[in-house]
């Protein structure tokens, strides 16, 4: 029986887009780490940008991989299963609403509000919360008030990063 499977002309990843990972990956991890505030209450980073970034420019799998390989490193002290899945969820968020290519500033001022949007309600202020409830017996209402303040300027930041979107491609082609 002879079968007419073709082998792909693209490899699905390349050295090149590995290795891009990968920086990506300890960027967050620097970003999310040691330059980020860290406190019992509050906690501000940047850390999400590279994990939106590899959403933005290479799609859904590749943000998985590394929103998931900056989790488990990120915590491995007191690493747990569901809160991976959460940081997954996140990065396929950003992917999921990045990926695609908007021009007009209207429109990517927009695919900002709603990737973030998502991710503060559905994964922040939902899920996590509810996680935190169900292993910890801990909820702290003051998350949402932090979630709120700081949504303008996650979503700022990720409209920069879809502005610069040109330049990223550029460099990675």
């Amino acid at each position: 029986m002879q079968t007419n499977i073709k082998p792909s002309k693209k490899p699905m990843m390349t050295t090149k887009m590995l290795v891009i990972l990968a920086l990506l990956a300890a960027l967050s991890f620097v970003l999310e780490k040691f330059l980020g505030i860290d406190t019992m209450y509050f906690k501000l980073h940047f850390g999400y940008l590279p994990v939106a970034a590899a959403g933005m420019l290479f799609g859904m799998i590749p943000a998985l991989m590394v929103g998931v390989i900056v989790d488990i490193l990120g915590n491995l002290q007191y690493f747990n299963i569901f809160f991976v899945l959460l940081a997954a969820l996140e990065a396929a968020a950003f992917a999921f609403f990045l990926h695609s290519r908007k021009e007009g500033k209207k429109e990517m001022i927009m695919q900002a509000v709603l990737c973030q949007l998502f991710i503060s309600i559905v994964v922040q202020m939902g899920l996590n919360t509810l996680l935190l409830w169900l292993l910890y017996h801990s909820f702290n209402p003051i998350r949402f008030l932090i979630t709120v303040l700081v949504f303008p300027i996650k979503v700022f930041s990720l409209y920069l990063l879809l502005k610069y979107r040109k330049a990223f491609e550029t460099y990675i082609a």
